[in-house]
């Protein structure tokens, strides 16, 4: 793994951003500026606060939106089952019964996409040219599957979900009559007709990524001009239809300090849109870039946001232990060829769902991985899981489960520490 010292910039790539999205001298001019004074804003690292919190407030308000994203009252029997699992789920935690509810899946239906992202998630492990993507059929009888777990939430990401044709079969697979189903875009190729088909099929929330309230710097980390505009036109398109509306946004040391990022936080709050905040972590083609939060920056970021309504950080809420990676215990993610995984950041392969049910591969990674237990984020907030990771994937793309525990081995004989005592208590 690169030291600190050794890993560049976020703003290293402002060159190759601006000419990606810049058609005169003039506005390149003006993008460098903006670019250098983000540059500037997160080398001094100076806490921005605007406006005073109003605790009383944001509490009603995370009920409001807890109600507003959570239940679906049309659905035939979803807020009944919902409310089954939640109440499962705490019991479970409450008394120390070592069962856990699933409570969604997250399809990664192609790695393809139309953007060529500073973050790309994707970009070193696109295997489309030589594995086959799963079928809709697949997709219909692993849903299946997942919803005799108590599954109520299924989300299509990417890549991008609509540069593949596939794209309605596979939500119609998720059966949205009966479950939550999100989808998740940066917003480019959805107009009218795809939201018009998106509110007939039963999608419920349409996650948009956006990585800036100022939409030249957005545009430029996304390489792709107009792309702020999209998003904010893809808002409005659902508001039209009527489906409810998520942003997402990775928050770094490029971006956290920025005046882009405390914009992007009004923007919400103006719309009464939620911001899911997903901390960086060192995959896709941030792996070399000095992205991640320290704990210092940690600290920071939780006073940025205080004054804020509508935003929340990732995992902040589960059926069972309140704050924690919710990964295989309650959600699990997969790539387009049917692999099973902890998360979307995390590559390591519990098994492959055409070829084993979900249950068996599921019940192997609760007994045999770290991800058994509610922790927080492991590829962000433990530092002994980033150490380990972090170096394999010097090695490869991705790990399988017997490649991990072997890593976890090693890594606790050399720093002669048991890391995740849960593991050795399985085994004892």
């Amino acid at each position: 793994m690169l030291t600190i010292e050794e890993k560049v910039s976020v703003f290293s790539t402002k060159e190759e951003d601006m000419k990606a999205v810049c058609r005169t001298s003039e506005e390149e001019e003006h993008l460098k500026k903006l670019l250098e004074e983000a540059e500037e804003q997160s080398k001094k690292k100076e806490i921005k606060v605007t406006k005073k919190a109003r605790p009383f407030i944001k509490y009603l308000i995370l009920w409001k939106i807890r109600f507003h994203y959570g239940i679906h009252w049309n659905k035939p029997l979803y807020p009944f089952r919902l409310a089954r699992n939640v109440l499962l789920g705490k019991l479970y935690n409450l008394f120390g019964i070592k069962k856990h509810v699933l409570r969604g899946l997250e399809f990664a239906g192609t790695y393809k996409c139309n953007f060529t992202c500073n973050h790309c998630l994707c970009a070193r492990i696109d295997e489309t040219s030589k594995r086959k993507e799963m079928a809709p059929e697949d997709y219909k009888r692993v849903v299946n599957e997942a919803m005799k777990l108590g599954a109520t939430t299924f989300g299509l990401e990417g890549g991008e979900p609509f540069v593949t044709k596939d794209w309605g079969k596979i939500i119609e697979a998720c059966r949205p009559k009966y479950n939550h189903v999100i989808i998740s875009t940066n917003g480019y190729l959805f107009d009218d007709k795809k939201a018009k088909r998106c509110a007939e099929l039963g999608v419920d929330t349409i996650n948009f990524s956006m990585d800036s309230g100022i939409p030249e710097l957005h545009d430029a980390f996304r390489r792709k001009r107009g792309s702020f505009e999209q998003v904010v036109q893809g808002i409005r398109l659902c508001k039209k239809y009527k489906i409810k509306v998520i942003i997402n946004t990775v928050v770094h040391k490029g971006n956290i300090y920025t005046d882009g990022f405390r914009k992007l936080l009004e923007f919400a709050e103006k719309e009464k849109v939620l911001v899911n905040t997903l901390l960086a972590k060192g995959v896709g083609n941030f792996k070399d870039k000095d992205v991640m939060l320290s704990k210092e920056d940690l600290q920071a970021y939780e006073k940025i946001i205080e004054p804020y309504n509508y935003v929340q950080r990732h995992l902040n809420y589960n059926y069972g232990k309140q704050f924690g990676c919710p990964g295989t215990k309650e959600m699990i993610n997969f790539t387009p060829y049917g692999d099973v995984m902890n998360c979307a950041n995390m590559h390591i392969y519990f098994g492959n769902v055409l070829e084993e049910p979900l249950d068996v591969i599921r019940e192997r990674a609760l007994k045999k991985t770290p991800f058994g237990s509610y922790h927080s984020c492991f590829l962000a907030d433990d530092p002994d899981f980033m150490e380990i990771y972090y170096n394999k994937l010097n090695e490869k793309g991705y790990l399988s489960i017997d490649e991990l525990t072997e890593a976890i081995k090693d890594y606790e004989k050399k720093n002669n520490k048991i890391v995740y005592p849960e593991l050795h208590a399985m085994n004892n």
